[in-house]
């Protein structure tokens, strides 16, 4: 007998053997009693009520408002006065009169504010001379952290009899851009004052 032969006739009863106790093994599984397991009861969570909470805001007490500064005193008027005697050569014999209108109040000058220093007296216009013209000029400037005057500008001009005429106004400017100031002081510092005005006023002498 070969060896073939003794394989095959070992192999079929080897066969069947594992066959039957695979069989076996799926009846023991199919006779196993299982139990189902039942889900957990739910757990009902009684309602939540939150407690009414009184909230307080607590407001810091209001800024008192700050009061206005007060309004500072209306600029003064200025007069500067000119007088020039047709008899005497162009540019001399004008007489300049105290810059200061004597009708100001002193109660206007406070301490530390700004104060005339040098005034120049304006040149009388040779036209003005020529045509026998008197006139009134306003100009309006700024005084300066030193003193100086800058953006002068012409408010008003016109002859003694009411008549408008630009032939003053350059006079007037140049004499303005000549004056010298205290400055204004508010604690030590210099301050720049705006809309300062100066009234010139052109005369010829009799």
């Amino acid at each position: 007998m070969t060896t073939a032969t003794v394989m095959r006739f070992t192999a079929i009863p080897m066969g069947m053997l594992a066959t039957a106790g695979l069989l076996l093994v799926m009846a023991t599984l199919i006779q196993t009693d299982y139990v189902a397991m039942e889900p957990p009861e739910s757990v009902t969570i009684g309602k939540i009520v939150m407690p009414e909470a009184e909230i307080i805001v607590d407001y810091e007490s209001p800024l008192a408002r700050p009061e206005a500064p007060p309004a500072p005193p209306e600029m003064p008027l200025i007069s500067t006065e000119v007088q020039v005697d047709p008899a005497a050569p162009t540019g001399t014999g004008v007489q300049f009169t105290d810059p200061v209108d004597n009708t100001l109040s002193v109660g206007l000058v406070q301490p530390g504010d700004y104060l005339p220093i040098v005034k120049v007296a304006p040149q009388y216009p040779r036209t003005a001379i020529r045509r026998g013209l008197e006139g009134e000029v306003v100009v309006s400037f700024t005084v300066t952290r030193t003193g100086a005057t800058r953006d002068i500008a012409v408010i008003s001009a016109h002859t003694l009899d009411g008549n408008p005429t630009s032939v003053f106004n350059s006079a007037a400017i140049k004499a303005a851009e000549r004056f010298k100031y205290k400055p204004r002081i508010e604690n030590g510092v210099p301050l720049e004052v705006h809309g300062v005005q100066n009234r010139f006023i052109f005369e010829l002498a009799e």
